[in-house]
């Protein structure tokens, strides 16, 4: 094969890498975008209920001077593949809560997951006494570096919906870790993360404290 067929043929192929790269990563800024403006749009609307009385969990003097909840910036590194473990007998357990009235919950399954190198590990929960508010749902409660800081101290929630039993992964977004009611009144009473979801790393991401 002459040099000259030898120089054709790498050029074309890096030309076809160039290309491939650059399909991929305009694919990749794309989906990035779309998942910003989603994660906005749902912030957006968060902040209309929390204006409107018939739906706002403020205090009624708050709802009058209330512009929007605080928020990390949304970060993909914060959007962790969990491993799941499932409980072969749910155990059930009561959660201490806020003022005091413990809640039953359901231990179905544990996350396993690296976030900064560094294992996790967090029970999902299931509430003991479902509703159809509760059907079909898995909460993640927890605590992490951040807590008492820029986060709400008595920890944050995740909703995992429509997760089967007997998955064997997970998608965990805590871009949308969001404060239980009881961080903006005090009339409301929440469930506390348990203590094995105390998480060792800091987590800047989805909602902050309501009184920065």
């Amino acid at each position: 094969m002459k040099l000259s067929q030898i120089i054709k043929i790498a050029l074309f192929a890096l030309i076809a890498v160039v290309i491939t790269y650059t399909y991929l990563s305009s694919n990749s800024n794309l989906d990035q975008g779309k998942y910003l403006e989603k994660v906005n749009i749902e912030r957006a609307e968060k902040n209309e209920e929390f204006k409107d009385e018939k739906t706002s969990p403020l205090k009624k003097e708050e709802i009058k001077t209330f512009n929007s909840l605080n928020y990390f910036t949304p970060d993909k590194q914060y959007i962790v593949n969990a491993k799941l473990e499932w409980a072969d007998k749910p155990e059930s357990i009561k959660i201490a809560s806020t003022n005091g009235d413990p809640r039953t919950y359901k231990k179905v399954a544990w996350a396993s997951f690296k976030i900064d190198n560094q294992e996790q590990k967090l029970v999902l929960l299931q509430n003991a006494l479902p509703n159809p508010l509760t059907k079909g749902l898995t909460m993640v409660l927890f605590r992490d570096q951040t807590s008492g800081n820029t986060t709400y101290g008595a920890g944050r929630y995740i909703e995992l919906r429509g997760l089967k039993k007997g998955a064997m992964q997970t998608v965990i977004d805590f871009n949308k870790a969001y404060n239980p009611y009881c961080a903006y009144n005090d009339n409301y009473d929440c469930p506390l993360p348990p203590l094995e979801n105390q998480m060792s790393v800091e987590i800047n991401a989805g909602e902050k404290k309501y009184h920065l």
